[in-house]
């Protein structure tokens, strides 16, 4: 009887807490990444952290309206939608690092609104260019962006598992368990 009451209680709030703990350990990974190993991120690595920072937000909706299921299920539902944008934001940087295709614009240089020779140099000198097709880090040939697709496709595919499975109104968990 306990564990039952525990299960309906609590069981529904699992995707939402997952999604939360996976976006915030991420986004800490890249981080860590970031300012204490001194990999700089380029365009493509920044554009890559949106859909963990979005997910962790949405995960905090999901949690606030769990009393309202079919809300909660539709917002870990597109959780899972931006961890899929999330891996084409991967393989697109994949390519661009293998040259399979070009990059941005924005993967080589700057905009800089220089009005003289003197502040376009200064700017140059301040600013590193961080170049997208540019592996700074493997590991066996693996590269960050190919482990984020593959935990991208990974979460996005928990993300339209669980709401059938763990997000259910109290009537049909009993039934399952």
């Amino acid at each position: 009887m306990l564990a039952t009451f525990f299960r309906r209680r609590y069981l529904p709030a699992l995707p939402p807490i997952a999604i939360l703990l996976a976006s915030a350990s991420s986004i800490g990974f890249a981080f860590y990444a970031q300012y204490v190993q001194k990999l700089m991120p380029c365009v493509l690595c920044l554009y890559q952290r949106v859909p963990f920072y979005a997910a962790g937000g949405i995960a905090i909706i999901a949690l606030l309206v769990l009393r309202i299921p079919g809300a909660a299920r539709m917002l870990v539902y597109l959780c899972g939608a931006l961890f899929l944008a999330g891996a084409v934001i991967a393989f697109y940087h994949v390519g661009v690092q293998y040259l399979w295709w070009e990059g941005p614009a924005m993967c080589g240089g700057v905009a800089s609104g220089a009005t003289s020779i003197e502040t376009l140099q200064a700017q140059l000198m301040a600013q590193p260019i961080i170049r997208c097709d540019k592996i700074d880090w493997a590991l066996f040939g693996v590269t960050m962006p190919m482990i984020n697709v593959g935990f991208s496709l990974l979460l996005a595919t928990l993300c339209f598992i669980a709401p059938n499975r763990w997000m259910q109104t109290p009537a049909t968990v009993s039934r399952h368990f």
